[in-house]
């Protein structure tokens, strides 16, 4: 059967300043520019070996001022029966004709391995990860921001239409904060849980939701939550709806503690 997708997206999100330059920003680094959403870029598969995806995008808009975007987003993947590796980029970079709207950059690796009991007829749920990243990001004002953590991850569900994961971590942090020059070190403990929902054809319900404070001082915390519904309307109609929040307890100066962003569309399917 061919598939000719149609798709109509309209997008709310809470700015400052420009909307209409920052509206990309925010959904792509701001919502997730300080606790990074991993969880939907893997590739959720029981295939072995090598996999991956290449995004990339480029937009040239002249209407008074000229607007220039362009993201890049790369993601590759190795698989063994007990080794998981991960390595993906994330850059986005806006400009109009006389300054930078938003320049930021992200790189991401991971490694993990399953802890096979001796004997055990089944895989175990159980999986020890270990991770570092680097990133930068103008819009929250990051001239380098860079971490290394490890900790568990288990699969608390996987049946037909159901999936669930948790994962709890003790990461090392370092930035550096362009404005000011101050240098932040802390220990962060990182905890998330993730499904995928898709009980029936037709629908589906996917989240993720962090949750990162620091070990000395719990009052000092992150959030970050991503979710995304989508079901079937009519026979050839689907509605999608998501919603994407961050929130920073104690941010850098200048920077807001509070981010949000919104989007719902339409899917026409047209074809046998």
């Amino acid at each position: 059967m061919c598939y000719s997708d149609w798709l109509l997206t309209y997008s709310i999100a809470m700015l400052k300043n420009n909307v209409l330059f920052f509206l990309g920003c925010i959904l792509c680094f701001s919502v997730k520019g300080q606790v990074v959403n991993i969880e939907n870029r893997r590739i959720y598969d029981d295939t072995l070996g090598w996999s991956g995806a290449f995004d990339a995008g480029f937009s040239l808009v002249d209407n008074k001022d000229l607007l220039l975007n362009a993201s890049f987003r790369p993601r590759v993947q190795y698989k063994t029966k007990r080794h998981y590796y991960l390595f993906l980029t994330d850059w986005f970079y806006s400009k109009g004709a006389d300054r930078v709207y938003a320049n930021a950059g992200m790189a991401h690796f991971r490694y993990a391995f399953r802890l096979n009991k001796k004997n055990a007829e089944k895989k175990s749920p159980w999986k020890w990860e270990s991770y570092s990243q680097v990133q930068y990001n103008q819009l929250l004002d990051q001239r380098l921001r860079a971490l290394l953590g490890t900790g568990l991850r288990v699969k608390a569900m996987d049946k037909k239409g159901y999936r669930v994961f948790a994962g709890t971590s003790a990461l090392y942090e370092y930035e550096d904060i362009q404005s000011s020059g101050i240098i932040i070190e802390d220990i962060r403990w990182s905890n998330y849980l993730s499904w995928f929902l898709n009980p029936k054809q037709g629908f589906s319900f996917t989240g993720v939701t962090y949750f990162q404070p620091l070990f000395e001082d719990f009052k000092d915390y992150r959030f970050m939550g991503q979710y995304t519904l989508s079901f079937n309307v009519m026979k050839r109609l689907d509605f999608r709806f998501e919603f994407n929040t961050f929130y920073d307890a104690r941010p850098a100066t200048n920077v807001t503690n509070w981010v949000f962003s919104s989007s719902f569309g339409l899917r026409v399917k047209i074809g046998e």
